[in-house]
């Protein structure tokens, strides 16, 4: 089944969130151990873990989102 513009546009924005979160947490956690503060490893291990989290949980809930739009989609074209 072909998808509508606003599915497309959030399947986009789903793998933008993925690829951000994860380049972003990767980033900044460099950022962290480069500066060699006292206790920048266990701070830039849950800064990394967390936004791998929050950009998987986005990326989850905006596909979760377009299959329940496809399948409320096919359930309309069964009804009429």
């Amino acid at each position: 089944m072909e998808h509508t513009w606003l599915e497309k546009l959030l399947t986009a924005i789903a793998w933008v969130i993925l690829l951000g979160g994860i380049v972003f947490g990767t980033l900044v956690s460099k950022g962290i151990l480069e500066s060699n503060q006292e206790m920048c490893v266990p701070q830039a291990l849950v800064f990394f873990i967390g936004s791998i989290f929050a950009s998987v949980a986005g990326w989850a809930i905006l596909k979760m989102l377009v299959n329940i739009s496809n399948k409320v989609r096919k359930i309309e074209s069964k009804i009429n």
